[in-house]
């Protein structure tokens, strides 16, 4: 008696594995990048370490437009499609099972433009840390300006711009962003 195996799997999935192997590889042996076992990296369009390295935990998916180091991002994270992760002179450090939807923008570094008699692209950059903790969400396009430290467990509503810090398991909205409640 012959037996017909159909449920064979999918060719799909090994060649999703090996691109990325080869990826992971591509990026650590060329470029400052450490990426974690099961991490999962699509879309991404632009990558610069020349400013310090990009390290991104286990089991997270990036789905990010642009990266731009320093950056930590933790274990069991998600950034979602055309968001902006950018250090460049400071740090972007994300914590634990964060969720980024997507067109996220999270910048350490801005133009100067104080001055109108000189280009602003001459007036040099300015900026800080950003540290976003465990267990954050922050919806869809909010844009995380430089020094800001967003605590555990908080979460960020859509559109907002945060431009202070945000205390731990606060729900903050609006532009700039104010914490209008606490989760419970």
């Amino acid at each position: 008696m012959t037996i017909l195996r159909t449920n064979f799997p999918p060719l799909q999935p090994f060649y999703l594995k090996l691109i990325t192997a080869i990826k992971v590889l591509w990026w650590k042996l060329f470029y400052n990048i450490t990426i974690g076992r099961g991490t999962i990296i699509r879309e991404l369009r632009y990558i610069s370490t020349d400013s310090g390295p990009i390290k991104i935990g286990h089991h997270c998916v990036i789905n990010a437009l642009a990266l731009a180091g320093p950056i930590e991002i933790g274990n069991n994270t998600l950034v979602n499609l055309h968001s902006d992760i950018s250090g460049r002179k400071y740090k972007v450090i994300i914590g634990d099972n964060v969720l980024i939807a997507p067109h996220v923008a999270i910048m350490a570094t801005i133009h100067n433009y104080k001055n109108r008699y000189e280009l602003i692209k001459n007036q040099g950059t300015d900026g800080g840390d950003v540290v976003i903790e465990d267990d954050v969400w922050i919806g869809t396009n909010v844009v995380i300006l430089p020094g800001t430290h967003i605590e555990k467990g908080a979460v960020i509503g859509a559109n907002a711009v945060v431009t202070n810090d945000i205390p731990p398991y606060a729900i903050a909205v609006g532009i700039p962003a104010k914490v209008s409640g606490y989760r419970e």
